[in-house]
């Protein structure tokens, strides 16, 4: 499924109207929302990898280690939550005796059910739309690079897709065109046509 870009109204919609059986239900979302961090390197996140730096980790998907730093708030909340954890897990699952940790399953459930409390079509809104929340207010303060290197991604490309969703599924389209935005936005509009172009046979 892919997952696009959410903004603030439809976040904050998501986070008044979700529920779970802990005190800050909506923290995984939000931890990934301010970190970048892939909805399952989150909810694999153990007590011991929180520390005074951020939150220690090594990506599932590519194995990569890394430090995501953490605003004050979060911080915070994420220290009640380890005080109240199961298994040692900062997201236990609300199941069992707390050996095993809340699942992507639950997490995308738990999304779904906001959803449609909140009256907001779920059409590209996924527990990975908030990788793409981090990456589009991280472009917006310090542009291309620092995504890249926040998100761990090897080739510009993928940070492109990422930094820009928010255009591309038009959650800004009335915002001033950035200077530095326009290399990028006239390139991802060739390479779309190239694709119509191809896949319609007229090249």
């Amino acid at each position: 499924m892919r997952s696009n870009y959410i903004d603030d109204t439809v976040l904050n919609a998501l986070k008044k109207r979700t529920t779970g059986r802990t005190a800050r239900p909506w923290l995984p979302f939000e931890l990934a929302d301010k970190t970048g961090l892939r909805i399952g390197d989150v909810l694999k996140a153990r007590v011991e990898d929180l520390r005074e730096d951020g939150l220690h980790f090594v990506a599932e998907k590519t194995g990569k280690k890394g430090i995501a730093k953490l605003p004050p708030t979060l911080a915070r909340h994420l220290q009640e939550a380890a005080q109240n954890s199961r298994g040692g897990w900062l997201f236990p699952s609300p199941y069992g005796d707390g050996e095993k940790h809340l699942t992507r399953q639950a997490a995308w459930a738990r999304l779904k059910v906001a959803a449609k409390r909140a009256g907001v079509a779920l059409d590209g809104i996924s527990p990975h739309s908030m990788r793409k929340v981090y990456a589009v207010n991280l472009y917006k303060k310090q542009g291309l690079k620092a995504v890249q290197k926040a998100l761990q991604h090897s080739t510009r490309d993928q940070t492109e897709r990422y930094a820009l969703s928010d255009w591309f599924s038009s959650a800004n389209a009335d915002e001033p065109l950035r200077r530095r935005d326009l290399d990028l936005i006239v390139r991802k509009v060739l390479e779309i046509l190239e694709a119509h172009k191809k896949e319609s046979g007229l090249d």
